[in-house]
């Protein structure tokens, strides 16, 4: 029998398809409320203990409202095109992401090459033999990366750096540089603020970064980071339909942490069909593994199998469609 077409597997699916503008606004309004009562909360409190505490808050509303801007960057969150370019750089805002850069790096290279080594750059792994061609302090620093605390670094410098804060194809169209000077402007004008209103911005304003860029990197490595998931340099070789089924993880977390993360680890379905709001996206995760249940890679997340898969999922071996651990 045929493999269905990625159409077939989308019509499917299409029942959760559709913006739902009235629950995209209430939850921009709630995550904008919470970003800032938490950043008066760091600007205004004293006590070491409180202040740690209103960090996670902030991050974690950083990364809610991020959800929401990736949303609309796909075009999923309004049903109006201007809705969803002017929110999405609203939401992208206080995590200093580019919308051009974000959709170009993001929407067009990562989800329309998925996993293909030269046009999705998020993650991708070096062969042992690059690996060993870098001087010793760049791989200490792949090292840093692939360790289970590295993600956020990683993402730090090889995603926001590199490419979307002023890198990447930025100089090819006048949008790339004014979102980014947008984000800049923001970064400065908010550490501007705080120190204006007596507040600390290494709390208020880098610290939040800091836990956002690191939940970012954890989160967002795992979708494509398994000992099962399959990178590709050979676009012959190459399927873009099984690349999002099979090497797109459901990494299943406690209820509450998937309600803070608004639904994001719930990712084949996404990358099936990105006009699937963050809404349905469990129904739509749980449809797509009824329709593939061997297929698609679902992992209940624990700590001991993640420290385990980032030992094991340091370098590939192209050829052999195999992991590599740095040491062996």
């Amino acid at each position: 029998m045929a493999p269905p077409s990625r159409q077939s597997v989308v019509e499917r699916l299409a029942e959760y398809r559709g913006p739902r503008d009235g629950a995209a606004l209430v939850a921009l309004v709630i995550d904008f409320s919470l970003y800032g009562a938490s950043l008066a909360g760091l600007v205004m409190a004293r006590n070491a203990w409180v202040l740690a505490v209103l960090v996670v808050v902030n991050a974690a509303a950083i990364g809610r409202l991020f959800v929401l801007g990736h949303d609309a960057c796909h075009g999923s969150g309004y049903r109006r095109r201007w809705m969803n370019q002017l929110v999405g750089r609203l939401a992208f805002l206080p995590s200093l992401t580019p919308f051009s850069g974000w959709e170009l790096g993001h929407n067009t290279l990562h989800h329309g090459f998925t996993n293909l080594r030269g046009k999705d750059y998020v993650y991708a792994p070096l062969t042992r033999s690059e690996y060993l061609a870098l001087p010793r302090w760049r791989r200490a620093l792949e090292r840093a990366y692939r360790h289970p605390l590295g993600p956020g670094l990683c993402y730090a410098v090889e995603v926001w750096w590199k490419r979307l804060l002023f890198g990447g194809d930025i100089g090819r169209r006048w949008a790339y540089a004014l979102d980014s000077m947008l984000v800049a402007g923001y970064m400065g004008g908010l550490a501007a603020a705080v120190w204006w209103m007596g507040g600390e911005p290494l709390w208020a304003v880098m610290l939040p970064q800091v836990l956002w860029l690191n939940l970012m990197g954890f989160a967002t490595y795992q979708h494509h980071t398994h000992p099962d998931v399959v990178w590709f340099d050979d676009r012959r070789r190459w399927d873009p339909l099984s690349s999002q089924i099979e090497n797109t993880v459901h990494v299943e977390f406690p209820r509450p942490l998937g309600w803070l993360l608004r639904n994001i680890m719930e990712h084949g379905a996404h990358h099936v069909d990105v006009k699937i709001p963050l809404f349905r996206l469990p129904e739509a995760q749980a449809a797509l593994e009824e329709m593939f249940p061997e297929q698609v890679p679902v992992v209940r997340f624990r700590w001991r199998t993640y420290w385990a898969n980032c030992r094991r999922c340091q370098l590939y071996d192209y050829r052999g469609q195999r992991w590599l651990n740095f040491d062996l």
